[in-house]
């Protein structure tokens, strides 16, 4: 079992990771604040969901893990590969004993220095499909591509030139997996400069959505007019950049709902809003049930699937 003494609990739990016990993690290392491997990690049960902080992939070594990335359900078995995004939010609803799996994250700073080409597209694409199952083949070259990273690692050589390696291993990464979700035809119609702007949007909306819900104080951080924002986003998207907004908030508040005993107004609070009557009315316009309604109508699902398996 190797341990790197640098990469601690603390580490972890700036991650959101604390679930993760590392004393029994067969062998984790990093390099900087960029890029962080966990082998056959063992966890501490069921977490509450949390929300990723860097890109996370995970290979799948046996058995199975069930959970969800932004309230969908996954499942992951040999040779599933999860790629989740930062600001999603992942949780674990079963796990198997025998549950195997290397968790590689990487930092969205790093990401953002690789030349990765539309990188709205592939977001989206994974968003949408998150899990992929590798033939044999594809699966052990992922393997052998971490294991390149692990042995790089070891060497603690926090150099510029090293840095440059492990861009270009991540680039790697970056066009197997974009062969492997398969981007359609509509790559071309995207349009870069849509394609940027929807990034950078996307950006400070992870960072800002529970603070800010209006769609003037993103569009004044990018220094652009709302309206050629608003363009934009919709071109490349689909969705107004208010929907995105919506969106974000509303996740945020199913996932607090679904699986934590804050109280309504203690949500309301955490996402910003100055009453519980006011979160109130925007996740009942939204969602078109009132919060505590919903969270209701999860206990009852919860119990008639209990009474199912039972």
């Amino acid at each position: 079992m190797y341990h790197n003494e640098k990469l601690n609990q603390k580490r972890l739990d700036d991650l959101q990771m604390s679930h993760i016990d590392l004393s029994c993690t067969e062998w984790f290392e990093q390099f900087r604040e960029d890029i962080l491997i966990l082998h056959n990690p063992r966890f501490r049960g069921d977490w509450e969901p949390y929300k990723l902080k860097q890109v996370l992939l995970v290979l799948c070594n046996g058995g199975n893990g069930y959970g969800a990335i932004n309230l969908h359900p996954i499942h992951l078995q040999k040779d599933s590969l999860l790629i989740a995004l930062p600001s999603q939010i992942a949780e674990s609803n079963n796990v198997d004993a025998s549950f195997k799996g290397t968790f590689l994250l990487m930092s969205e700073h790093f990401m953002s220095r690789i030349n990765t080409g539309d990188v709205y597209l592939f977001h989206k694409l994974v968003e949408n499909n998150p899990v992929y199952q590798l033939d044999e083949n594809t699966a052990t070259t992922f393997r052998s591509l971490i294991e390149l990273v692990h042995n790089l690692m070891l060497s603690g050589d926090n150099s510029s030139g090293m840095e440059e390696i492990f861009s270009l291993i991540s680039r790697l990464f970056y066009i197997m997996i974009s062969r492997i979700i398969n981007p359609s035809s509509d790559a071309q119609e995207t349009g870069q400069r849509h394609g940027e702007v929807m990034m950078q949007f996307l950006q400070l909306l992870r960072r800002h959505y529970r603070d800010h819900r209006d769609v003037g104080f993103y569009a004044d951080k990018m220094s652009i007019s709302a309206k050629y924002m608003t363009t934009l986003v919709k071109k490349a998207s689909g969705k107004s950049a208010i929907q995105w907004i919506e969106d974000y908030v509303i996740l945020d508040a199913k996932a607090q709902l679904s699986s934590t005993v804050n109280t309504i107004q203690q949500i309301a609070f955490d996402l910003n809003f100055p009453s519980q009557s006011l979160f109130g009315r925007y996740f009942k316009r939204t969602v078109g049930m009132s919060p505590s309604d919903y969270r209701i109508s999860l206990r009852q699902t919860h119990m008639l699937e209990a009474r199912h398996h039972s």
